[in-house]
């Protein structure tokens, strides 16, 4: 990949001497940004352009070639490909459109492009897609013709789109931030978004990060090179809709929507995900900073309204106020004219008017040990402040650099004096009070995330019984059906995942011997492959109380089942012991088209139904993966105990996620399975599949 930012020459293949050709934009921009190599023009119709002779092909260059760029109508470019080849060219980009994202035509011309490539191994960045800049030797390739917009700097940027790319160099140049290099996929043919990430994780300029996705090729290839990154990675995925439009077959497909698996992903791997503009820009800003290692903030305020806004930001983003010891407070109370201001964390400083002072409080802040990070909140009241107010802000970025902890910096300025801070100092401006606590709050999450995603977890291996299991997705498969209910419930105890005893019945006679066997009350559920959700068509029967209870349940439950599916194949019934007590969860899996199998924990009853409350993880799964998925529920104070409830065997159902976790990955073919509900009983008391549903591929 570093040879389509250092190549020693390019060539420009599209240019002619008409003033609205596109390629000679690229070969202006060359120029513009100075860089360093040889840049050859191309063009079928020859020329002159910028005192540059203008070759009609790149066989006609009579030196090597590091680096071609395509820029010529869709059907030229496997021509304009098969003549790099031949001429030793084996790094291309092609900005061209008018392939498989505009017509079946053009995703016949992508094959002839793979078939050219593969001949001369060519690697190549494209199609549609608007090139790449290294701010470093001033390659600057987009076919826009562009002026120095933005300053060098340590941010690095791989966007599937173009527009969207640029747009996010136009927020970084008014920002302030910096740009070391920045790639367009766009159809992401050959070299795609994992291949540029592992090559930016170890490039030396780059210093974080950002991806703009609409697609993810390999999701687990991401993961696993974001795991292993260094420097921050940024990531904002768009196109977020379920997977299908129609009505999942399953709860956990619609608990596991694409977006919800993304988000696990992210988090797994160590990747901050933004959603919007605003957050994108306070995030590049605050990473830049060291990190917030914990959740105690200081916040000093010039202003005693901005210290209640950041003190209510502080408590919706999770912070505590830092406890001030009171010899710190006499020390500040000093400096006052008049002792009319109570002084607390936040620390209004309106009664001080010396800017010196206040550096000098947010150094003797930063010394305290219960202090992780400084929101400071500034004010500059007049024109005639702005050089005293610049001074301030230098010896605040001296004493993060010395103290190692975040100072985020807020101020309220002349938009003009805020544009001129962003662009003359390399350091976080933040204009809004909420978004400087937030900043603080993503860099504390990264810090922590990032370090979670790093470490080297055991991936628990049970021993488990896999072979008949593999009989029964192998007979099901065979005769083109999913498990049935008795099938399914068998694989999960293979498994080691306790289930409620079962008892299969081919007649009314036999379910009802069954009932007699077990003891009442039983429940009824019908085995039928064919019947999606049971219970909606009165395929489950509960709280039978007698044998004439079973029996005229079973005739029911047949006629009904007969009725509104004449064609499926009823393989009898379950007999059940009803089971009470304890909680309802939900417990699933499912197989990710990008991402692999993935599993899924949630509140069972109308926590589930109404409230969609669930946790999805990318499988396989530590033991801390599992306890955090069930600490992350809403209502993991009601399993713990809370309000003198007695507290459910956590334990138990981190066992049974591990073990769902460790079948998904072993069985691919299950495409998805349900667990619903899972009965979790009291500390030490276990739990129990009542329920199971396995659907396959």
């Amino acid at each position: 990949m570093r040879e389509f930012f250092y190549p020693k020459s390019v060539a420009v293949v599209g240019v002619s001497e008409k003033p609205t050709n596109l390629g000679r934009n690229i070969v202006g921009n060359l120029i513009e940004y100075g860089y360093q190599g040889i840049v050859y023009a191309v063009g079928p119709n020859g020329g002159v352009i910028e005192t540059r002779r203008i070759y009609k092909s790149v066989l006609d260059i009579p030196d090597p070639v590091d680096l071609a760029l395509a820029l010529t109508p869709a059907p030229t470019v496997p021509a304009v490909l098969e003549d790099c080849g031949r001429k030793g060219i084996r790094w291309v980009i092609i900005e061209t459109a008018g392939f498989r994202e505009y017509n079946d035509g053009g995703r016949k011309l992508e094959e002839e492009i793979d078939r050219v490539a593969e001949k001369y191994g060519i690697r190549f960045v494209g199609p549609n897609c608007i090139g790449a800049i290294n701010m470093e030797n001033g390659l600057c390739l987009p076919f826009p013709r562009l002026h120095r917009f933005i300053k060098q700097g340590e941010v690095s940027m791989i966007s599937q789109s173009g527009g969207v790319g640029m747009s996010v160099l136009n927020l970084m140049a008014n920002e302030g931030l910096g740009l070391d290099k920045f790639v367009s996929m766009g159809n992401m043919q050959n070299v795609d978004a994992e291949d540029m990430l592992e090559y930016f994780i170890q490039d030396e300029g780059t210093g974080m990060v950002f991806l703009y996705l609409e697609s993810i090729r390999d999701g687990r290839r991401l993961m696993e090179i974001a795991r292993r990154s260094p420097k921050p990675i940024l990531a904002f995925k768009s196109n977020i809709g379920r997977l299908g439009q129609k009505i999942a077959m399953s709860h956990t497909a619609s608990l596991t929507s694409d977006d919800k698996v993304v988000d696990a992903a992210f988090h797994q791997a160590g990747i901050l995900r933004v959603r919007d503009a605003t957050t994108l820009g306070n995030s590049l800003k605050v990473l830049e900073m060291p990190p917030m290692k914990g959740g105690n903030l200081a916040v000093i305020s010039r202003s005693g309204g901005h210290a209640v806004i950041a003190a209510d930001a502080c408590e919706l983003s999770g912070f505590n106020l830092a406890h001030f010891p009171e010899t710190f407070l006499r020390e500040i109370e000093k400096h006052f004219r008049a002792s009319v201001i109570r002084l607390t964390n936040p620390l209004d400083l309106g009664d001080l008017f010396d800017l010196d002072v206040y550096a000098q409080i947010v150094e003797k802040t930063l010394k305290l040990d219960g202090v992780d990070g400084v929101v400071f909140l500034h004010t500059s009241l007049s024109t005639a402040e702005n050089q005293k107010s610049r001074q301030l802000l230098e010896r605040l970025m001296a004493l993060v650099e010395k103290y190692r902890k975040p100072v985020a910096y807020y101020i309220s300025a002349a938009a003009q004096e805020i544009a001129d801070l962003k662009q003359t100092y390399p350091f976080p401006i933040f204009t809004q009070v909420v978004e400087t606590v937030r900043a603080l709050e993503m860099s504390r999450y990264y810090d922590r995330q990032s370090a979670l995603a790093r470490l080297d977890e055991e991936i628990p291996a049970f021993e488990v019984d896999r072979e008949p299991v593999r009989r029964l997705i192998d007979s099901a498969r065979g005769e083109g059906r999913d498990l049935l209910l008795s099938e399914a419930l068998e694989a999960l105890e293979r498994y080691g995942i306790p289930t409620v005893r079962s008892v299969s019945a081919g007649t009314v006679e036999e379910a009802c011997q069954a009932a007699d066997e077990i003891g009442y009350p039983v429940a009824v559920k019908i085995i039928a492959g064919q019947v999606s959700h049971k219970s909606d068509v009165g395929g489950v029967q509960l709280n039978l109380r007698n044998r004439p209870a079973v029996a005229a349940a079973c005739e029911d439950m047949l006629a009904r089942i007969h009725k509104a599916y004449p064609e499926a194949r009823i393989d009898g019934v379950l007999v059940q012991p009803m089971i009470t007590g304890g909680r309802e969860m939900i417990l699933g899996g499912r197989q990710d088209p990008q991402f692999g199998p993935v599993v899924v924990a949630g509140l069972g009853g109308i926590f589930v139904e109404i409230f969609d409350e669930a946790v999805v993880r990318v499988a396989p799964i530590s033991r801390r993966v599992a306890l955090e998925m069930v600490e992350s529920l809403r209502g993991a104070q009601i399993l713990k105990g809370a309000r003198g409830h007695k507290p459910a065997d956590i334990d138990a159902l981190v066992d049974a996620l591990l073990r769902l976790s460790q079948l998904m990955v072993d069985f691919p073919e299950i495409k998805e399975l349900d667990l619903n509900p899972l009965r979790l009983f009291h500390e030490k008391d276990g739990c129990a599949a009542l329920d199971a549903r396995m659907i396959l591929k």
